[in-house]
């Protein structure tokens, strides 16, 4: 196996042997592309290196070294000769969307309700809450405070959180004010999933439903605003807790 310098010195062609297929009339071809390139780069660098070695070659008398030639491009364009692929950004969270809660589809769960979970925080410190589903270990949803949550510290805080039945949905009330978007619910859906009848008569599908998903806050005047929803993990949603309330997974209709 060759070591980190051989690799190098292979891709460098000072460092590396002249190639044993190729004429005088082809290295030299070679050796002045690259001296071209040098100079030119301050003109042209946002030109690829295959096009400024082609560009190169043009300007030089034709010769029996060019098919020779071709046939080494690969072996420059493998030392690096193409700059790396940019991955595209991911999309943001869409902006709040506001639905009669009649016109939104609600993911349903199959698997065992948690119970009503009731917990005393201490302000200043961060805290993390787990709901389980009924007599497993497995995770429904994830309520997590900041240090700042509840503004000072040193002082105690009630949180009371009651899910609702069927479904991936949870009521939080607490003692104190939420401040800011220091809280924030996640849940999680991996194992028991369960789009509704009427989401697969829409969507066509689980998968094209669980796209259009995200956390909605309950209004009053039976609405529901969607809110920014990003995904921390796969069968992950989770959204900021502007406030104590009700809050479902759901979907447009």
């Amino acid at each position: 196996m060759k070591t980190e310098k051989e690799r190098k010195d292979g891709c460098h062609p000072e460092g590396a042997g002249r190639p044993k297929d190729l004429s005088d009339s082809t290295e030299e071809i070679l050796r002045y592309a690259q001296d071209d390139t040098r100079l030119q780069a301050p003109l042209t660098s946002h030109l690829s290196p295959l096009t400024s070695l082609i560009g190169a070659i043009s300007r030089r008398p034709a010769s029996g070294a060019t098919w020779p030639l071709v046939s080494a491009l690969g072996a420059v364009l493998a030392c690096g000769g193409r700059p790396p692929s940019v991955p595209e950004s991911p999309a943001g969270p869409v902006a709040p969307r506001i639905f009669p809660l009649a016109r939104v589809l609600v993911l349903e769960t199959s698997g065992p309700p948690p119970p009503d979970t009731s917990v005393t925080l201490t302000t200043g410190n961060p805290r993390v809450i787990l709901l389980y589903h009924g007599g497993e270990s497995i995770t429904f949803a994830r309520l997590s405070f900041e240090a700042g949550a509840f503004g000072d510290s040193g002082r105690t805080v009630q949180v009371d959180v009651r899910p609702r039945p069927g479904i991936y949905g949870l009521d939080v009330t607490t003692s104190l004010p939420l401040r800011g978007e220091a809280a924030a619910v996640t849940f999680e859906y991996s194992r028991y999933f369960s789009a509704p009848a009427r989401a697969r008569q829409i969507y066509g599908s689980d998968v094209a439903f669980e796209r259009v998903l995200a956390v909605g806050r309950i209004l009053p005047d039976n609405q529901v605003e969607l809110l920014p929803s990003p995904r921390p993990a796969a069968d992950n949603l989770r959204a900021a807790l502007p406030a104590p309330g009700g809050y479902i997974v759901a979907g447009p209709e």
